[in-house]
């Protein structure tokens, strides 16, 4: 198993929900098994979501996608700000 973290801040957490929930259902089809989601505490308006894969090659495709443009547009329209951190973990 493979766990993608991804990480930023959002203008608005509920858009940036609304946005997310309506592509969840599209995971399946990019390998994710399994994912869970985290808002801080303390702002609101940081999340972390972690999206698990059966391999290694699952994680990087899914990174690839969503490193292209189009897709860093949709991250821009969720209202995403600054900086996002993506790392891939190998979980043991």
């Amino acid at each position: 198993m493979f766990t993608l973290l991804v990480r930023h801040k959002v203008e608005d957490f509920d858009r940036w929900m609304a946005l997310y929930e309506a592509q969840r259902a599209e995971l399946a089809a990019f390998g994710v098994t399994r994912e869970v989601g985290l808002r801080s505490a303390v702002d609101g308006n940081d999340v972390v979501v972690l999206h698990e894969f059966e391999t290694r090659e699952a994680a990087d495709g899914f990174l690839s996608m969503a490193q292209q443009a189009d897709m860093q547009e949709m991250l821009k329209a969720a209202g995403i700000v600054g900086p996002v951190t993506f790392e891939i973990f190998a979980n043991y």
